[in-house]
């Protein structure tokens, strides 16, 4: 894996975790255009609030921290996030205005802005290639951590992922940064990692909770040309990128033993397919009984009628053994010639334990 042109990236302990990385930087010095798709949630942490004020404008830094949410914890949260921002852009001599936020971890506790600020110079001194220590620096539960990589021409895509728990579809309690070289028109790369998200990040469930600071940002330093056909193949490989990092962050989920893939075919429209596979995936009757490898199928059935859609005697249940890491569902409903695919995982003893003793 390489970083692709244009980006610096480097990890610090600034003092949230115990003698773990838990602050990254991303450094774009000529600048990047940037995407940002986040949480639907109504209680959004102060991080979300600050990077869709800037999100539209040229980006020259991501400022990452794990281990605390950024989130309803003071009144001056917001200022204080704007003032950490701050102190990076005159450190990085940018205008704060191109500083981007994310914060991860626990909601409800202040974030220790001195802290933050008294570790950005060590940060800056260490921009580099370091993907290991930025990557590590961004994970909060997570068992390992999260990386795709893809080549287009002299172009790369490159991605950073973190995320284990608290994960329905809309975003989950995760954050993806996916930083690329391709020269491409803002308004084509919209339209292709739109394309891209809703079926990978935004196609997941491990619990069913969505979180407060779901993030996912894509930036171009356009550092690279791709001719018409590359642009094509650019496309299908930003969906294998978003795709793998969203299946690594279920495979990661807490407590799991299980990858589910559940493919809802034969429905009337896109809406209804993915409506009804999200109903599956976040269904805890049926993610328990997978990991009991208890085909009982009736569950599946109960979780398409709570989500307002009826079934008949042509649809067809079927899937791979229940004993293996690896399932697949099928559900085809026999209504029409849409179909959508959400990615889940069983639900587990570990599950519960890891939560109840969360804080």
């Amino acid at each position: 894996m390489k970083i692709p042109e244009g980006f610096l990236i480097s990890a610090v302990n600034c003092g949230i975790k115990r003698n773990k990385l838990d602050l990254g930087l991303i450094h774009c010095p000529d600048s990047a255009k940037a995407l940002g798709f986040f949480t639907k949630s109504a209680n959004v942490a102060y991080s979300v609030t600050y990077s869709k004020k800037n999100i539209n404008r040229p980006i020259k830094a991501v400022l990452v921290n794990s281990g605390n949410a950024n989130c309803f914890s003071h009144k001056n949260g917001l200022k204080d996030t704007k003032s950490i921002a701050t102190t990076l852009a005159k450190d990085l001599k940018v205008k704060e205005s191109g500083i981007l936020f994310s914060s991860t971890g626990i909601i409800g506790k202040k974030l220790p802005k001195d802290k933050i600020k008294k570790a950005i110079p060590a940060l800056i001194k260490k921009l580099g290639k370091n993907i290991k220590d930025f990557s590590q620096s961004i994970c909060t539960t997570d068992s390992f951590q999260k990386r795709s990589h893809a080549v287009v021409g002299k172009a790369s895509i490159l991605g950073f992922a973190k995320g284990a728990g608290m994960i329905a579809p809309n975003m989950a309690t995760m954050l993806a940064f996916i930083l690329t070289d391709a020269k491409i028109p803002k308004s084509v790369l919209k339209k292709m990692v739109t394309s891209s998200v809703a079926r990978s990040f935004n196609s997941i469930s491990v619990d069913g909770c969505m979180s407060t600071n779901d993030t996912v940002l894509v930036l171009s330093s356009a550092k690279v040309t791709l001719s018409a056909a590359q642009l094509k193949i650019f496309a299908k490989e930003m969906d294998k990128v978003c795709l793998d990092l969203a299946k690594k962050i279920v495979r990661d989920g807490e407590g799991a033993t299980k990858l589910v893939e559940i493919k809802l075919i034969g429905a009337k429209n896109n809406e209804q397919a993915k409506k009804g596979a999200e109903a599956i995936a976040n269904s805890n009757l049926v993610k328990t009984a997978i990991y009991g490898e208890n085909p009982n199928w009736g569950r599946i059935i109960a979780a398409l009628g709570h989500a307002g859609i009826a079934v008949d005697g042509k649809a067809r249940i079927s899937g791979s053994s229940l004993a293996k890491k690896d399932v697949t569902l099928i559900v085809d409903l026999k209504k029409g010639k849409s179909s959508w695919t959400v990615y889940t995982c069983d639900l587990t003893y570990e599950y519960v334990k890891i939560n109840a003793e969360y804080n």
